[in-house]
């Protein structure tokens, strides 16, 4: 009987179109922090006080030192075999497109160009009066007071916080992969160290079986996800891609 590893090396060789959608475990193996957790906290802050758009009217400055502390984490780790096995799959597939939930910007020091950020980057900011959205190449000082545009108006994290809603291109993006038909085996979703507490409610796992996909999990623990897949994979996605990746190539070869 094959196990799990290595049908997903076969499932891997078989597909020609690919969705990896991405959460927290993935950059967890990098060393970043996933903030969420027991009581509802974030890294010993309540939600409401550093993502939540009012706790960011309520005191900007407490928020930004928040998560300036977030983009000086970023500066101490690098990616993980995973990250750099999902870059190298733009080349692999047909089709490609890496959908994360992480704010990090590890995807894109690993080479990933098809990428979807459904949360927005930590290393991004948008002005509040404006909207002009821009990349930070370091983190944020804070030494002469609080961020603010050209234009005047006050920066902010570009991050989605709790209570706004998601760029709706994104969710048109997510939905025009699965839209082309194709034979069996050609479609496959991976869910690679998402919880599924959140990305249940985005139906993805929906989209792929209506267009006849399989569907895989990667993560050590069972979540929201595991009663929707064809394939689980009790393993961390960097040590399971790093064995099962020149595995997929060799037979390419």
């Amino acid at each position: 009987m094959s196990t799990p590893e290595a049908q997903l090396t076969d499932w891997l060789r078989e597909a020609e179109r690919v969705m990896a959608f991405c959460g927290a475990g993935v950059s967890a193996e990098s060393g970043v922090p996933t903030f969420r957790g027991a009581g509802g906290l974030w890294e010993g802050h309540r939600i409401e006080d550093v993502a939540t758009p009012e706790g960011f009217q309520r005191d900007p400055e407490a928020v930004w030192r928040f998560y300036v502390q977030r983009q000086e984490q970023l500066q101490t780790v690098r990616p993980n075999p995973a990250h750099e096995v999902l870059a190298a799959m733009e080349d692999r597939y047909a089709e490609f497109l890496l959908v994360t939930q992480n704010v990090d910007d590890l995807h894109e020091r690993a080479g990933s160009r098809k990428l979807v950020k459904l949360h927005g980057s930590l290393m991004e900011t948008r002005c509040t009066r404006c909207a002009t959205v821009t990349a930070l190449e370091a983190p944020v000082s804070l030494a002469e007071g609080l961020p603010h545009c050209d234009c005047g108006g006050l920066l902010r994290p570009n991050v989605v916080w709790f209570g706004e809603y998601l760029n709706p291109n994104y969710a048109n993006r997510m939905t025009l992969f699965f839209h082309a038909r194709g034979a069996p085996g050609e479609l496959l979703l991976l869910l690679i160290g998402t919880s599924g507490v959140v990305s249940i409610g985005y139906g993805i796992t929906d989209l792929a079986r209506a267009a006849g996909g399989r569907i895989v999990e990667i993560n050590p623990e069972v979540t929201e996800h595991s009663h929707q897949v064809d394939l689980a994979v009790r393993a961390p996605a960097g040590e399971l891609l790093r064995r099962v990746w020149p595995r997929v190539i060799a037979a390419a070869g």
